[in-house]
């Protein structure tokens, strides 16, 4: 039903209420729908105000006019989206940041008596205070007063501070100005000044340019760096011939080449950057070194390659060449694939086609990324697909392409949303499959003879097994396309856990494998499998969206026009509110006949205006509704507007990225664990070391890599071992110039190994 109908601008704004009571306003121009909302929620205003800027249709005022915000928060909104994306405006950052409960006599008094009385646990220091003010102080609240000055756990920056560093990075760009050099102090270490002595009689890389020149000039002065750290990385890139993958006609005539962008982007995911926008608040030199370059790509520079580099669709090229890659130097374990598929919410303010968030249980815009990844959780390769695709063909993709990567039949382990008896017999031809097993009647899983048992995880199980044929429905078949339903014979394999009553079942074609290890495959599909994408989650921001290319859009069947039921829902609202208009007439009407009333006759008037009003608006909607299409591709949904959200391409290439970043962090850790020997904290030590920052120098041909000294003495300690560990495989940055890489912990705690000059 129509509550309201506003003329804001050239904007028509229209609140329907419905049935439930829920609130609806919708905002028309020329009778076209442009963005709905609920005003009662305030996620849905912020969107709503962006899209209405930043589309076009209206300036801060009247934007916040419509959604209910003063026109400077507008302007917050869209800068905050400007810098860090769609998904920051959602943040709410306000609230207290210390423990503000108690006024400042209260917290004068407990620091006074933490001073007094240092051997007093924080109990005692809270009754005496509870004694003295006659109030309740809280143990908690004492330890956080007196740990208020003490370092504390590294937090991520505050949407504030990310802004703060942006217009820092915005100011520092458009200044020229001299870099002050620094080079070594080796006094304290005369067995790292030998080494480096050694390595000053080779001979130095040859420059091309004279900015080379003036680089090599720098280096081999001597100079700070915060991203020294990441320069580890280079092993890994050096060992799979990065740069080899990206040879396209886009190089050709630009200042960087493709692997250059590429490794741009790689190294920015590690450093923690969540988007190609995040790189202006980076200093472009020092992430320049890690290219060998002067400087670093800026975002602008980075978004345009990637787009030139899109328009020869080399994703597929390029996840082919480096799944082969992988397999060949065995960083994948062949044994068993998992393939898990994980939703993309789509943040954008465009149409596109929905799926199932299944963790917010939702229907969301979006895609669906699907990877295969191995026993020990390493993805092979990925597949990129909008939400109307099944999951079963893409498993039937998925099997093709490891086939032709040189694994005769493979094993495939996915979840319920691949079961199907057709399905599993057109499978069984090329692959053998692994899932869980569904219409399973609770008597079939009685009086099992279990003969093997499993521990996995802690866990013990027992296992049983026979085999058994499944039958699809009629109805199914049907559905399908088919006149005969199908039959297949599959091996269906029971466990469950030791004193526990509650078999699970499993369905798999594979007769050569242990009934155990088909058990601990499907277990593991609960844990690596789906830890990939918990880690891709916490390392990488892997929901983010570099863009989707409309040409492939452009093979999508046609979907139904999003605009039709919005208009035909508002042309509803605009009957019944012109029914309870034409009710009120009437009986306005009826009380003039009765008795004539000056004010009876203007409510009259007023009712017929809003009726003309009404009426007027519905010959509008219905014109435009009949020259509207009911089904359009989605390129006319997107009106040929340009999408730097929305290529696909350029998404299939930054996953990639992604995946190759993933595997050089795994590489590095697996190489770690010989030199650190608590394996819960493995990986977070490693983040660690390779975040240092510290000081390089080239000599002769080798850049060596003094990272800043680690207070924690076992870490340092390890962070030693690595450092010679990854020195002995003789690590190289190849670039314009190659450099070999030394890379040393300082010994010392003080910063004091260089000296300005």
């Amino acid at each position: 039903m129509i509550v309201k109908t506003e003329k804001i601008s050239n904007l028509s704004v229209w609140t329907e209420r419905d049935l439930n009571g829920k609130i609806t306003v919708t905002v028309y121009y020329e009778y076209r729908p442009v963005v709905s909302f609920d005003p009662g929620k305030i996620n849905e205003r912020r969107l709503a105000v962006v899209q209405l800027v930043e589309l076009g249709y209206c300036k801060n005022r009247v934007a916040g006019k419509i959604c209910g915000f003063h026109r400077n928060t507008v302007g917050k909104l869209l800068r905050t989206k400007r810098l860090l994306g769609v998904e920051a405006i959602f943040e709410d950052n306000r609230g207290p940041k210390a423990p503000w409960k108690y006024i400042g006599g209260i917290r004068k008094t407990i620091k006074k008596l933490i001073r007094e009385h240092p051997d007093w646990v924080d109990r005692q220091i809270a009754d005496a205070v509870e004694k003295q003010f006659e109030t309740t102080i809280s143990r908690s609240a004492v330890a956080r007063i007196r740990t208020a000055n003490q370092d504390a756990r590294t937090e991520k920056p505050t949407k504030h501070d990310l802004e703060q560093l942006s217009k820092i990075a915005d100011s520092i760009d458009l200044k020229q100005h001299d870099e002050r050099q620094l080079s070594f102090n080796f006094e304290a270490d005369p067995e790292f000044k030998k080494q480096v002595d050694e390595f000053a009689d080779e001979d130095t890389p040859k420059p091309q340019t004279d900015t080379d020149k003036v680089f090599l000039d720098h280096l081999q002065q001597g100079q700070r760096n915060v991203f020294a750290g990441m320069l580890f990385h280079h092993l890994f890139l050096d060992h799979i011939e990065f740069p080899n993958a990206f040879d396209l006609p886009s190089s050709i005539n630009n200042t960087y080449d493709d692997y250059e962008i590429m490794e741009t982007i790689l190294f920015g995911l590690n450093i923690g950057l969540s988007s190609i926008e995040s790189h202006k608040l980076v200093n472009s030199r020092d992430m320049g070194l890690l290219l060998g370059r002067t400087s670093s790509p800026d975002e602008t520079t980075i978004r345009l390659r990637l787009k030139q580099m899109a328009e020869f669709k080399p994703s597929e090229r390029l996840i082919d060449y480096f799944a082969n890659l992988f397999l060949s130097l065995g960083f994948i374990n062949p044994e068993v694939f998992f393939i898990d598929g994980h939703f993309l919410p789509y943040y954008g303010l465009k149409v596109l086609s929905k799926g199932y968030h299944t963790v917010r249980r939702i229907v969301m815009k979006g895609n669906e990324i699907y990877v295969v990844s191995d026993l020990d959780g390493k993805p092979l390769f990925s597949i990129t697909e909008g939400c109307d695709i099944d999951f079963r063909p893409i498993i039937i993709r998925a099997a093709d392409k490891i086939i032709s990567l040189g694994i005769d039949r493979p094993i495939l382990v996915f979840d319920r949303g691949g079961y199907g008896v057709h399905f599993f017999s057109q499978l069984s031809t090329r692959a053998d499959f692994v899932t869980w097993a569904r219409y399973v009647k609770k008597d079939e899983l009685k009086d099992l003879e279990y003969t093997s048992c499993l521990m996995f995880n802690g866990k013990r199980y027992l296992i049983a097994e026979k085999t058994k044929l499944i039958r699809e429905s009629i109805s199914t078949a049907i559905k399908d396309g088919r006149t005969e339903a199908t039959s297949t014979e599959v091996r269906m394999v029971v466990f469950k856990e030791l004193d526990k009553d509650r078999p699970v079942a499993i369905y798999t074609s594979n007769h050569q494998k242990s009934a155990p290890d088909i058990a601990a495959y499907m277990l593991s599909r609960w844990g690596e499998s789906e830890n990939f994408f918990k880690e891709m989650m916490s390392l990488y921001n892997f929901n983010y969206h570099p863009g989707y290319d409309l040409k492939e859009l452009e093979e999508q069947p046609l979907i139904d026009n999003p605009e039709v039921k919005t208009i035909k829902k508002t042309i509803k609202g605009i009957k019944q509110k012109m029914g309870q208009l034409a009710l009120a007439k009437q009986q306005t009407e009826s009380k003039i006949k009765t008795r004539r009333d000056l004010r009876l006759e203007r409510k009259l008037n007023t009712l017929q205006k809003e009726i003309d009003a009404y009426d007027k608006e519905l010959d509008g909607f219905q014109t435009v509704l009949k020259e509207m299409p009911d089904k359009v591709s989605i390129i006319e949904v997107l009106q040929g507007k340009a999408m730097n959200k929305a290529d696909l391409e350029k998404k299939k290439i930054y996953d990639l990225i992604q995946m190759v970043a993933f595997h050089s962090r795994e590489h590095l850790v697996g190489l770690f664990r010989s030199c650190y020997d608590d394996p819960r904290d493995v990986k977070q030590i490693l983040t660690k070391v390779t975040k240092l920052a510290g000081y390089v120098r080239l000599a002769g041909k080798t850049l060596v890599v003094l990272l800043d000294w680690i207070e924690d003495k076992k870490h340092r300690k390890a962070a030693t071992r690595f450092c010679h560990l990854i020195n002995a495989m003789s690590p190289k940055l190849r670039g314009r110039m190659e450099f070999n890489l030394y890379f040393r912990i300082s010994s010392i705690p003080q910063v004091g190994y260089c000296c300005q000059k």
